[in-house]
């Protein structure tokens, strides 16, 4: 029962996330005018089709991806090759240069949906960490190097702390070597020279630990709308950065987790976590987190991707 859950939460996970995306090209593409021949949800053949007023809507086998087909979207499209009702329509290659935001549209929608999730999960999450250190845990290394309870962690490596979860990444990145810590301490502002972390070794890479508890954050409005704000930029910060390290060779190419990492992930979450409330508040923040990677990988220079398109918009542009 497990695994049926698992997998039809991950295809429903997956879906959303590529109706979203897919969303954003045909909204911008009509608002231009494009003509569309088809949007489809899935790859494969086609588990249903309707017609719609302006294009054709389609199921289909496979729910790995999705697409919006344009007229005049490749080179080779021709007009006696097309399907009576997208004859006359506006062609994708008629459209000056900025026709780059219909390849934007795609990515920026998840991003914004990633936004409006991480809100929703910040809303319903009983307690909100700050950035403030209340007491060191068993084994802790930082408070021998001068952080004290009651400092508020302002930078860490010369980055600037807003939220918990920028906290956690800086430090677990950054934090395998000693760091400088800006803190905030009795109203002014210390610098904290070569602070040291606990370092761990998982599956052959070094992550230092936070080792300290923090105190909860007041819930007011002012504060939710905050923390929403800077978990969504910090999960989009935290993404770009896993991506390029990947690419480094720090983590190596498995950490680009595809449809079956994914699941595998969300089985853990369903399996681990206790209280439905809860298991949906991690499921949501997994969406997000893969919302966002998708949003931002898509707009790698790759030619398959919405990135590459751009990156020839871009030269056609200069030329």
């Amino acid at each position: 029962m497990n695994t049926v859950v698992t997998i039809l939460v991950t295809i429903l996970i997956f879906g959303l996330l590529i109706f979203i995306h897919e969303l954003g090209h045909y909204i911008a593409a009509r608002i231009f005018h494009v003509g569309i021949k088809e949007f489809a949800i899935g790859m494969g053949p086609k588990l249903f089709s309707r017609r719609g007023k302006h294009n054709v809507f389609s199921v289909r086998a496979l729910p790995i991806g999705g697409f919006v087909s344009m007229v005049g979207e490749y080179a080779d499209d021709r007009e006696e090759d097309l399907d009576e009702a997208d004859r006359g329509k506006t062609p994708l290659n008629t459209i000056p240069v900025w026709r780059i935001v219909i390849c934007l549209a795609g990515p920026l929608m998840n991003v914004l949906l990633g936004m409006l999730v991480m809100s929703l999960v910040v809303v319903s999450t009983p307690v909100l960490g700050s950035t403030t250190v209340a007491q060191f845990v068993e084994g802790s290394t930082s408070d021998a190097s001068g952080l004290r309870p009651g400092d508020t962690i302002l930078e860490v490596a010369g980055q600037k702390i807003h939220v918990i979860i920028e906290l956690n990444y800086v430090i677990a990145v950054d934090g395998i070597e000693p760091v400088d810590v800006l803190v905030e301490r009795d109203g002014e502002e210390v610098l904290l020279r070569n602070v040291s972390f606990p370092v761990t070794d998982e599956d052959g890479v070094a992550l230092a630990n936070r080792d300290f508890a923090v105190y909860r954050a007041e819930k007011t409005a002012g504060e939710v709308v905050y923390q929403a704000f800077w978990q969504s930029v910090a999960t989009i910060e935290l993404t770009v950065d896993s991506l390029v390290d990947t690419f480094r060779g720090r983590y190596g190419i498995s950490a680009l987790s595809g449809p079956i990492g994914i699941g595998e992930q969300v089985g853990e979450v369903i399996q681990s976590t206790e209280g439905a409330a809860a298991t949906l508040r991690n499921l949501a923040s997994m969406m997000v987190l893969i919302s966002m990677s998708l949003g931002v990988f898509n707009l790698l220079p790759i030619p398959v991707l919405d990135g590459g398109r751009i990156l020839f918009y871009i030269i056609e542009g200069i030329r």
